[in-house]
């Protein structure tokens, strides 16, 4: 009986190990758990922020892209103007001198 008992004692002793060895391993896990969470939320905080400003600078480049073209047909139109007011001036210099001519 007393063999008995003895065995029973080793094996609750090795049942008591076992829990405090998972217990250990859980805290371990849980941790590690938690330091992957907190990597994952810094990695996803830097990619966002990395992303949103490669978005603005696409933005900032195609914003000056349109300016550019923008201002090249303004540039072009103005010109096309100034051309178009000088011909009409000499048409008005040359009918003015015809008027005063004329008188």
């Amino acid at each position: 009986m007393e063999r008995v008992w003895e065995e029973l004692k080793k094996i609750e002793a090795q049942a008591q190990q076992i829990k405090v060895d998972a217990q250990e391993k859980a805290k371990i896990m849980t941790q590690q758990a938690k330091q992957d969470a907190e990597k994952l939320v810094n990695d996803s905080k830097r990619y966002a922020n990395e992303e949103a400003e490669k978005r603005y600078s696409q933005a900032i480049d195609e914003a000056n892209n349109a300016r550019d073209a923008q201002l090249k047909i303004n540039i072009d139109t103005a010109e096309k103007l100034r051309n178009q007011a000088q011909k009409n001036m000499d048409r008005a210099v040359d009918s003015a001198f015809k008027i005063v001519l004329e008188e």
